[in-house]
């Protein structure tokens, strides 16, 4: 809750003693601190005495929007990204605070985001939540090429650098434009490419080995923590065309998955659902027909499946 009272803050100021003054304005049980760049950027920094109650500063930040629109006339929209992680707290307090303040709030908006599908869908979705049904809920996609496409090369320009469409076309094929994995291959691009120069196939293709490099670790470890049917599973997925059907007769006895079933209890520990939460996820829900949520790791996957069955997999390098 504090980094969201320091986010409400600096969203509403600029100067160090607008930000001093909005502080201590709406958040009264929190101690502010403003320090500056050598830039002479300020930044604010609200802390929460070592004993000081929770509860009384949870619902100071909770009513602090609705106090901000009722003043100042807009809306107020509140974006909480990474939203599953209040289940982390171990208690439903929070959930339950939050659905009792912001029900009553008429001219604020909030937007909850969440990469954990499944958690998300929990909270809003199981009526023994408290924020059960607490607003729409709206699956998100892969971000199409088209919204990539202005988003890098600014971002190359910014530094100097150039990339052509058709390279940015390539970085989207190979992460199906997974929102995390493209910004994670276009960072090793860009500092592979030089300042005025522009970005190659050749280096597109350097930088997702220098990428495939770096996560060999985390993948071999990911891989050899797997079971051998879960194993059998995402050889299957590796090797075959995009939007197999996973548990159709054909997939399940080629992969000696020995029955639909089995195929479908390997799916469950393969999303992170129950009691494998901790596992990195490679695929995403529930269905038969399944993308690879995890793209750069399917490229590493194949590297992986290629020494543990002596064949070569076709791969994109």
């Amino acid at each position: 809750m504090v980094a969201v009272a320091q986010a409400i803050t600096e969203s509403l100021s600029s100067s160090v003693e607008k930000l001093l003054d909005t502080a201590k304005k709406f958040f009264s049980s929190l101690s502010p601190n403003v320090t500056v760049d050598a830039e002479g950027k300020p930044t604010l920094t609200l802390g929460l005495a070592k004993h000081a109650p929770i509860v009384p500063v949870l619902e100071e930040v909770l009513e602090t929007p609705a106090k901000i629109a009722s003043k100042s006339g807009p809306r107020v929209v509140i974006v909480l990204d990474e939203f599953q992680q209040i289940l982390e707290y171990g208690s439903d307090h929070v959930e339950r605070k939050l659905r009792s303040v912001i029900q009553n709030h008429r001219r604020v908006n909030y937007r909850f985001l969440g990469s954990r599908k499944h958690l998300i869908r929990k909270m809003v979705l199981d009526r023994n939540r408290p924020l059960y049904r607490a607003g729409s809920h709206y699956p998100l996609g892969p971000i199409a090429e088209k919204y990539w496409q202005p988003f890098i090369h600014r971002h190359f320009a910014d530094a100097d650098k150039r990339i052509g469409e058709e390279r940015i076309h390539e970085i989207c094929e190979m992460t199906q434009g997974h929102p995390f994995y493209t910004q994670h291959l276009c960072h090793a691009p860009w500092e592979l490419c030089e300042r005025k120069a522009a970005v190659s196939s050749e280096i597109i293709h350097a930088a997702a080995k220098v990428l495939l490099d770096r996560e060999a670790y985390a993948y071999t470890t990911l891989w050899e923590s797997l079971t051998i049917p879960q194993k059998r599973f995402l050889k299957g997925l590796a090797a075959e065309a995009a939007g197999v059907k996973v548990f159709g007769g054909e997939f399940v006895n080629r992969y000696g998955l020995s029955s639909a079933s089995n195929a479908q209890r390997v799916v469950v520990s393969a999303t992170g659902e129950r009691r494998h939460r901790s596992r990195r996820r490679l695929i995403p829900d529930h269905r038969s027909v399944f993308p690879v949520v995890d793209t750069i790791g399917a490229k590493h996957m194949s590297f992986l499946i290629c020494v543990a069955c002596g064949h070569c997999l076709q791969t994109c390098f």
